[in-house]
């Protein structure tokens, strides 16, 4: 038997050490209590204070690839608070916010569009572990937690990769029955033990989709997201949400091809296939089920408006005019190419332009939405726009795309 203090032959982590001792104390554990410990808990993935989503961390986000990402979401922002009558305070949350990256690019970039869009403009980032970008304006207000505690507001509910991250319940068919992934100890080590579900919710959750799984198969259920969800949507009195993230509608999420589910973990920038190790100090993710967002929506009040790809979001609301507006900037050949690099990386449908954007509305009018149409009157109109706009470009707490593809070229 090992130490208490050690696992593995090396000294444990604190998230480790926790859920080690619950399940001394009270037996096994769901996965997504596990995961939720891992991630969550104290000196955990994403609380212990160390780069998450960016230079120094196991993937980057949108956010830190590129300002433009907030410019374009700004412009959508601006166009919504016309659409809702140009109130005088205008809501803005994003759950999820991290170090406040597209906090910082969209409220920085609002003055541009419209002196009274920016002063109406109420932004709030709310993260368990908020870690403020140096520099983020002053017009970010925070909130630490999980309930925004906001009450009832008009505005947009915005989120980029928040879903991904929340805890799932892990599901296996097996000789004809659904069992649930729990996490045990044997010898000190944790490993899976399947029983019987820890709740009706699961079976009923797929049954509602219409989702028979084959035997065999794994797949995960968040039932947080959806609770999540709902009660975000019954907070919003009129508006917009925004939800950027990658999955799939259930139709293609449980299938043959994604017969192990599509749960996975990463550390030191590489994928693994072991969850219950580096417990954590690796990120535990899986696919977003955008159906059960969608219906999680209806039932606060929401109607959705459209699934489309980012890749699709960006080039509707104006990004190839802002890659071109870049070359008549005659930046530095390095700072030209540096831009031009991670502005596309945003668009690349095998990388981030491949995620999945869900817009739904609250008594608010959807049809005219920019970023569903991307038609010529919309871009004529911003095309005029550009000279008037300062283009965004890469600055502190962006990731240098180039300087990190081609480090030779860094530094000079």
């Amino acid at each position: 038997m090992l130490a208490a203090s050690e696992a593995y032959g090396r000294p444990m982590t604190a998230p480790e050490e926790s859920i080690h001792r619950r399940i001394r104390e009270g037996g096994p554990i769901t996965f997504a209590d596990f995961m939720e410990m891992a991630l969550y808990g104290p000196d955990g993935y994403y609380t212990r204070g160390e780069p998450v989503g960016g230079r120094g961390a196991d993937y980057f986000t949108s956010p830190v690839a590129h300002p433009l990402f907030g410019a374009l979401l700004a412009l959508q922002l601006e166009q919504m608070w016309r659409l809702l009558g140009a109130p005088d305070d205008f809501a803005v949350v994003e759950p999820g916010a991290g170090d406040g990256r597209l906090a910082h690019d969209i409220v920085a970039f609002a003055p541009q569009l419209a002196p009274d869009f920016a002063a109406a403009l109420a932004y709030t980032a709310v993260d368990r572990a908020p870690r403020s970008v140096g520099g983020a304006s002053s017009s970010v207000g925070w909130c630490t937690g999980d309930d925004p505690g906001l009450g009832r507001m008009t505005g947009c509910v915005v989120s980029n990769e928040l879903f991904d991250a929340f805890p799932v319940h892990r599901l296996k068919q097996v000789d004809g029955g659904l069992r649930e992934a729990y996490v045990d100890l044997t010898d000190g080590r944790l490993v899976e033990l399947l029983a019987e579900p820890s709740t009706p919710r699961l079976a009923a959750h797929l049954e509602s989709e219409g989702v028979a799984l084959e035997e065999g198969w794994r797949a995960e259920v968040s039932l947080v997201a959806t609770d999540w969800m709902e009660a975000m949507a019954s907070r919003l009195t009129r508006g917009y949400v925004i939800t950027v993230d990658y999955g799939d509608l259930a139709e293609d999420l449980y299938t043959e091809r994604r017969r192990q589910g599509t749960l996975m973990s990463y550390y030191d920038h590489t994928p693994q296939e072991e969850p219950l190790q580096r417990v954590g100090r690796q990120d535990i993710t899986a696919h977003v089920n955008f159906t059960a967002l969608i219906e999680a929506g209806k039932r606060g009040g929401l109607q959705p408006v459209v699934l489309m790809t980012q890749d699709e979001l960006l080039r509707n609301l104006g990004a190839g005019l802002f890659i071109e507006a870049l070359a008549a900037l005659h930046l530095p050949q390095p700072q030209y190419q540096a831009n031009a690099m991670a502005m596309r990386a945003l668009l690349r449908p095998e990388g981030l332009g491949g995620f999945r954007v869900l817009v739904q509305a609250k008594g608010a009018a959807a049809a005219d939405l920019a970023c569903l149409r991307g038609d010529e009157d919309y871009l004529d109109s911003l095309r005029r726009r550009l000279p008037e706009l300062e283009p965004p470009l890469l600055g502190e707490g962006h990731v240098d795309l180039m300087a990190a593809r081609f480090p030779h070229l860094a530094g000079g």
